[in-house]
């Protein structure tokens, strides 16, 4: 990890370009070369950020993805900005755009087959035992060359065995409870989805997780008639 000052964090981001913030500030800046900087604040004197910053997190979690032939951003170096309480991740970005804004934009017979192929990629993930707590498809990219790449990695832990069925479950039900992420995968292409996971993760997974879909869709139904 390598120590910067202010100074020398205030003339990396020269002439940066803002791609996030939040009322703390600034949390993911394009520099000026292109290289992407991802900045995370300990907000609390003493937390597990001391000992285990999400920075390296993030840089562990993609090397172990790209050595499981999973895409994952290049990191180039890990950060620590001890005077702002500021950890800092420095990759090259993976080409491409969210799976949920490229979806937003296909006709619906591709849409169905790129929803099977995400059914894999996700099965495939967790065969590898990949569990992404923040999956959701704003943090899945299509890639140019058609596979599918991950970003934001620091909320992530990968055990190297296949990922037990009730993480499995949890980790889908996160993602719908994004209501355009429902949509698509509980809802209008959930057969396409369920298809795609079988073949990579095997038909009992894909069982087990179809319960635990149509569990989320009949919750959001009754969600949905009480606030009706």
């Amino acid at each position: 990890m390598k120590t910067l000052n202010e100074a020398q964090l205030d003339a990396l981001l020269l002439g940066a370009q803002i791609i996030e913030e939040d009322g703390y500030g600034l949390k993911v800046a394009r520099l000026s070369n292109g290289d992407f900087l991802k900045l995370y604040r300990r907000k609390r004197l003493f937390s597990s950020a001391l000992w285990q910053p999400p920075a390296e997190t993030f840089a562990r979690n993609a090397q172990r993805l790209n050595r499981l032939e999973i895409r994952a951003p290049d990191v180039i170096e890990v950060l620590s900005i001890p005077e702002r309480q500021l950890s800092g991740v420095l990759y090259q970005p993976l080409p491409g755009e969210t799976l949920r804004h490229h979806w937003q934009q296909v006709p619906e017979q591709q849409l169905a087959s790129s929803v099977e192929k995400f059914g894999r990629f996700l099965g495939d993930l967790h065969s590898k035992g990949v569990y992404f707590r923040s999956l959701h498809l704003g943090n899945v990219l299509q890639l140019p060359d058609g596979r599918f790449g991950l970003i934001d990695l620091s909320d992530m832990h990968i055990s190297g065995r296949p990922l037990p069925r009730w993480k499995c479950k949890r980790n889908v039900r996160h993602m719908l409870r994004y209501q355009q992420d429902a949509q698509w995968l509980a809802h209008r292409h959930v057969a396409d989805l369920l298809r795609g996971y079988a073949e990579s993760a095997g038909t009992v997974a894909a069982k087990s997780l179809e319960s635990a879909i149509g569990v989320q869709r009949r919750n959001s139904s009754h969600d949905s008639s009480k606030t009706s």
